[in-house]
């Protein structure tokens, strides 16, 4: 779905976890995707993008909020079509991404790993053969703050706390908060990071304070799609708990 002249929001129907919302930007020199949806999805995230007029060819910059599976899953499959395309991840958040460090929330779940359902241990499993196999060398390493001059300024925020190295991304051209899993929507209302999949909960809700300096009109969330109503009175409800 088009959002302005120079951004549009891709849905990516999901069976286990509803549908994803990466962001498509573009302007005369460059064609970016914000995030990559699960392994094995490439065949609906080609036909969202050629949905909006472009093909996967074209895209030049893959820029990922940060390291979970459901974000990273399908950039070695958009680089084998696209291959010129840098990847972009935040500094402290590629060292997960391309295997030098264990992800997170995998290594959380091997710390315990004999105190796991079996249910939960063979998900550990399917994980971790996820991780291994969508390992990615990150070619370009953001920092709190940076400003991408590409599709009318995308700047880089720092948001920790789902997360050690979570970022949104501002679309400066038309306010548009990029909010990877920062944000989410249920119900039309925008809400904070879900607790059960954030690694430090008041670590996020700080971040949630930092969005607060930034005029944003409207908000991409990765779960749960396009939020346009009063954004910063939204975020003062997340910080106050209502």
């Amino acid at each position: 779905m088009k959002i302005t002249n120079n951004l549009a929001m891709l849905e990516i129907k999901s069976h286990d976890q509803g549908a994803l919302y990466p962001a498509l930007l573009w302007d005369e020199n460059n064609v970016v995707i914000i995030d990559t949806g699960l392994p094995m999805q490439m065949k609906l995230i080609k036909e969202a993008i050629e949905k909006e007029g472009f093909s996967v060819e074209k895209i030049n910059k893959i820029i990922l909020t940060h390291q979970d599976i459901d974000h990273i899953g399908s950039v070695k499959d958009i680089l084998h079509i696209a291959k010129n395309a840098e990847v972009l991840s935040y500094v402290d958040e590629a060292p997960y991404i391309d295997g030098t460090k264990t992800p997170v929330k995998l290594a959380n779940m091997e710390k315990n790993f004999e105190k796991l359902t079996d249910e939960a241990k063979q998900w550990y499993h399917q994980l971790k053969a996820g991780f291994e196999n969508r390992k990615v060398k990150i070619d370009v390493k953001l920092k709190d703050g940076e400003i991408l001059p590409i599709c009318g300024g995308i700047e880089v925020i720092h948001t920790p706390g789902h997360t050690p190295g979570h970022i949104c991304l501002l679309a400066l051209e038309s306010k548009t908060l990029i909010s990877g899993d920062s944000l989410n929507i249920q119900n039309g209302k925008l809400i904070g990071a879900i607790p059960e999949y954030t690694l430090d909960m008041d670590l996020a809700k700080k971040s949630v304070e930092i969005l607060q300096n930034y005029d944003i009109k409207s908000v991409l969330s990765y779960h749960g799609g396009l939020f346009l109503g009063d954004v910063k009175q939204a975020l003062a409800d997340i910080i106050n708990g209502k």
